[in-house]
């Protein structure tokens, strides 16, 4: 994008999230078809769950290579967050899964109605409860082909949009550059026990001591103009658990974030070229140690918007995932390679016959039949 004067903006760039959906959750999906949605469509509740985003250096060039900035959702996504514990590092999320009955179903739902009403279903959520884990809420749509073993579907990660969008000033640097070491492990320390569900914290706020300005005070997100009341600018970080390893590109979440202050928080915040806000992606897993020979890999920039937005309205939301090609479009996991064709013929003869007694005969006595 280019500025009237010809010079390329400075903008935030974000990496978007990438699902990775593990074939345990495909498996448990069947027999919650099967045993209990049975023909019905209505959205269930699942949750998923994105780590602290990874890197490895490549053998031949020596460069550090970012690996997906990833959503993983596994075969405990139907359990309730509190009876599961998460991988760690990692931010648990909630979601909603809708279950389509036929191909011709899924395709045909107006997909862009379903993701608005969940964009502003979670915004109002947020409003409404003050907790801001609902900004990262997902939509999950899918249709199984139980016969085939087939299972086609579709990730919605709504993030919304600031217009004008955010700038960088300045490029990344390494978060020690401005956070003493004290400072990051009092933030490190904040974020592994400041999660829900035993996860980590998606984002918190920080601010030097003021009795020791190497000493660093947190806070959740939602108290962000009760915390930073009477803080300089430039002494108040916004901090978030990054999924994305890329060294100019921060993960799709502090898209999110980053809206949630500035039409909720704009009076304080008061955002501008002039009073950026300070973010560090947070890219730590072990605490930042002044005797660690590992340095820290958490990364800092000043952001801000040129203008503010109409905060009286919902904002725009994107983020449907693109399929394997690059396009928006739907995904397929075909796990029929997996299954023993023993296995799958029972299971074949069984699932007609758990058709016929959904359709036509609710009394069906199904051992019975099947025994004979």
């Amino acid at each position: 994008m280019a500025s009237s004067t010809g010079t390329a903006k400075p903008l935030l760039q974000f990496t978007p999230f990438s699902s990775v959906v593990q074939p345990a959750f495909w498996h448990e999906l069947t027999n919650l078809k099967i045993d209990v949605l049975r023909l019905s469509q209505d959205a269930i509740p699942i949750h998923a769950s994105y780590s602290i985003g990874r890197a490895v250096v490549d053998r031949e060039t020596g460069m550090e290579v970012a690996l997906g900035c990833n959503l993983v959702v596994s075969g405990d996504a139907f359990k309730d967050p509190k009876d599961v514990k998460p991988p760690p590092s990692s931010v648990t999320v909630r979601g909603l899964l809708k279950n389509f009955n036929t191909i011709e179903d899924f395709k045909n739902v107006n997909k862009q109605e379903m993701f608005n009403n969940t964009a502003k279903e979670m915004w109002t959520k947020t409003l409404q409860t003050g907790d801001p884990s609902h900004l990262f809420d997902f939509l999950l749509i899918t249709f199984a082909d139980l016969k085939k073993y087939k299972y086609y579907y579709w990730f919605a990660f709504p993030a919304f949009a600031a217009s004008p969008p955010w700038e960088k000033q300045g490029e990344w640097a390494p978060a020690v550059d401005v956070v003493p070491v004290k400072g990051l492990e009092a933030i490190h320390q904040a974020i592994q026990s400041g999660g829900n569900d035993s996860s980590i914290a998606a984002a918190i706020l920080a601010k030097p001591s003021a009795n020791d300005p190497t000493a660093y005070e947190t806070a959740p997100l939602n108290k962000f103009s009760d915390f930073f009341s009477g803080t300089p600018s430039e002494k108040r970080f916004v901090v978030f658990s990054d999924p994305s390893a890329h060294s100019q590109h921060v993960g799709w979440p502090l898209r999110n974030i980053l809206t949630y202050i500035l039409f909720n928080h704009h009076q304080t915040a008061s955002i501008s070229p002039s009073s950026p806000l300070n973010i560090i992606a947070w890219r730590d897993t072990e605490a930042p140690s002044s005797s660690s020979p590992q340095p820290s890999k958490s990364i800092y920039i000043k952001a801000y918007v040129p203008s503010l937005p109409d905060t009286s309205t919902v904002p725009a939301a994107v983020g449907w995932e693109k399929n394997p090609a690059g396009k928006l479009g739907p995904r397929m996991a075909d796990l029929a390679p997996m299954m023993d064709p023993k296995r799958l013929a029972d299971q074949a003869v069984d699932l007609n016959l758990k058709l016929m007694r959904w359709r036509i005969l609710p009394a069906l006595d199904l051992e019975k039949v099947s025994n004979t």
